[in-house]
């Protein structure tokens, strides 16, 4: 049987295939990076679907900017009770409800801590959610304080004292003190209030280290 030559198709004059793909992937990744910037904008990270959170959380400062959607929501709910308490006797709101309110953001602090970086900010945030457990007391009338019904109590104790280790250990040159002042005036203010031993332990804790650090100094 004769050969069947054929002749070789002339070459297309349209786009490449493979520039179109790269094209299209520039798109995709454009869009992506679109959708993180919109979530973040939005404070929406908290509830974004986890296919999502993994890509997120690998973004530059996610720690960060996670903690401050955290402060923010915890902020505003803590202040709207604050506005409540100010007729306990009315509202029937009181610090309790503040401190209840409080777990659902400190159940999120674990997230903050696992992120790149995220032990230091992880920290500073507990101490925040400890200040919006009790809102302000002193604008509130006699029953703003509550009834010592505080959830949140041990576990932002509980918070403080681990982060503060962990701090220490990844930051050795961490100004605890201020921490440590912060607690102490938190926790005389609100004892003020009829809220005894907060945040005694970490206080313990942190004053523990500041006079093993005097007597070091002593003995230079």
């Amino acid at each position: 049987m004769p050969k069947i030559w054929r002749t070789p198709s002339p070459p297309s004059d349209g786009p490449d295939p493979l520039d179109i793909a790269n094209e299209r992937i520039q798109d995709l990744e454009q869009q992506i990076q679109d959708l993180h910037a919109f979530i973040n904008a939005k404070g929406l990270t908290r509830s974004a679907p986890e296919s999502i959170l993994q890509h997120i959380n690998k973004t530059p400062n996610a720690a960060a900017k996670l903690a401050a959607q955290i402060r923010s929501a915890a902020a505003e709910v803590s202040d709207e009770l604050s506005d409540q308490a100010l007729n306990a006797r009315k509202t029937g709101i009181t610090s309790d409800n503040m401190s209840s309110a409080m777990l659902k953001y400190l159940s999120e602090v674990e997230g903050v801590k696992r992120l790149p970086g995220g032990i230091p900010i992880a920290f500073d945030l507990a101490m925040d959610l400890a200040r919006y457990s009790y809102g302000s007391l002193d604008d509130g009338d006699n029953h703003a304080s509550g009834y010592g019904d505080r959830p949140s109590d041990a576990i932002v104790e509980g918070l403080i004292a681990d982060l503060a280790v962990e701090r220490r250990r990844v930051e050795p040159g961490w100004d605890f003190g201020k921490a440590l002042t912060s607690l102490r005036e938190q926790s005389e203010h609100v004892a003020e209030y009829g809220i005894e031993g907060f945040c005694v332990e970490s206080i313990g804790l942190l004053a523990g280290w500041e006079k093993s650090a005097a007597e070091v100094v002593d003995l230079t």
